[in-house]
């Protein structure tokens, strides 16, 4: 993060034949300096708990990679002494616990008597209960639990599409989730969307399907563990994300999804970091009451001998996690999304990250830089963020707008 301290001029030139842009900014008499550690300290130290509650699940999606589901379940008073290790700890201010599975609302009444006991007494941090699901389950008393909590308990949907991309996706499983639902107990939740290949040729149709729902979307990750370099894949995305930023162009109304939102300013202003929390600011207790970095790193996913070869890791070590290959050859390291997990799955090494997505990250870089062009046109705030993000749209065409 940065201090801007003077201004900036900016000059703009769109070439119209599509949604490309070219961009020229010129700083004058600009002075920056990186803000200490010190000085970017949250008051709020918060973290992010996950409890297996089940192994189980009701349902087989295409591109699930928790291959080792057993039918294991968590006791009741090893979950209570789990929530209640972290809502007393000096530590943390605020806790999001998380009921993570398999299908977590296939053990309703281990989710109903936690809360219950948890809310029926006074703690030490702030919380706030949480859970995704696949929502063919939440129907009857679930619904009616949950409707009487929903301020209490926040509820994510997975929803990957039109019913026709969601059923090849999830078991035909569209028809059984109450929509409704869903946006009456929590309009401002965001809903999951995975892309599988099977359903990358309906992409923008899927994405607009959900925003004429009402829901916000934040999740939008192509899935992995997948081989993603098909020349004609790549290109059928390239077709779908194409459409996909025109029409967040023609419709600055709607909040642009992950997918074509890249911070992608970092790419300018490149640093050493971790891209997530894991094993650090998050936590996986799985059924047993072991715990692991995050929710990806459990034996649904890994044998004993993988899990095994992790341990002593330090996770707040940043350069143990980091690319060297990337980090020092692609400008788009700092946006492209790394899971840890997801990177020992594919390569078998938590920093080395799965290449067969790097034209998909170009791609969506392209498109990224295109829509931010055009916000930038209608609204030049003078941020040094703006600033960086000019640099990075002019150098992003550069590379990859071929």
């Amino acid at each position: 993060m940065l201090r801007r301290k003077h201004g900036l001029i900016v000059v703009m030139v769109v070439v119209a034949e599509t949604v490309w842009v070219v961009v020229r900014v010129q700083l004058r008499d600009t002075d920056f300096r990186i803000l200490s550690s010190s000085e970017l300290f949250f008051v709020m130290k918060k973290f992010h708990l996950s409890i297996v509650v089940t192994n189980q699940c009701n349902l087989r999606c295409s591109y699930c990679y928790e291959q080792s589901k057993t039918a294991k379940r968590i006791r009741i008073d090893k979950a209570k002494s789990i929530v209640a290790q972290y809502l007393n700890s000096p530590e943390y201010d605020e806790v999001e616990i998380d009921f993570f599975g398999g299908e977590p609302f296939l053990e309703f009444q281990t989710i109903k008597e936690v809360c219950e006991w948890v809310w029926s007494q006074d703690w030490k941090n702030k919380y706030i209960f949480f859970a995704t699901s696949n929502g063919t389950l939440i129907h009857g008393e679930i619904s009616e639990w949950l409707r009487e909590h929903k301020d209490r308990f926040w509820v994510s949907l997975s929803l990957d599409g039109t019913k026709e991309s969601h059923d090849k996706n999830r078991c035909s499983s569209f028809d059984r989730i109450d929509l409704d639902f869903f946006r009456e107990c929590w309009p401002r939740q965001t809903v999951k969307m995975t892309i599988s290949k099977e359903t990358a040729p309906e992409l923008y149709r899927d994405i607009t399907y959900i925003h004429s729902l009402g829901f916000p979307i934040t999740g939008t990750n192509f899935a992995e563990g997948l081989d993603w370099k098909d020349e004609n894949l790549v290109q059928t995305v390239f077709k779908q994300l194409e459409l996909l930023a025109e029409f967040y162009i023609k419709n600055p109304q709607y909040e642009v999804v992950p997918l074509l939102n890249m911070a992608i300013y970092k790419c300018e202003a490149k640093e050493r970091n971790k891209w997530c929390g894991c094993g650090e600011t998050m936590a996986a207790f799985d059924t047993d009451g072991k715990i692991y970095p995050c929710t990806f790193f459990t034996p649904m996913t890994f044998s004993k001998e993988q899990l095994k070869a992790l341990e002593g890791i330090n996770y707040s070590d940043a350069e143990l996690f980091i690319d060297n290959e990337c980090f020092d050859n692609c400008y788009l390291s700092p946006v492209c999304n790394c899971c840890y997990g997801a990177n020992y799955l594919t390569t078998g090494k938590i920093n080395s990250r799965d290449r067969s997505k790097c034209e998909l990250i170009k791609i969506r870089a392209v498109f990224s830089a295109a829509i931010k062009a055009q916000r930038i046109i209608e609204k030049p705030d003078d941020t040094y963020e703006n600033a960086l993000t000019i640099r990075a749209i002019s150098r992003i065409n550069e590379l990859y707008n071929h």
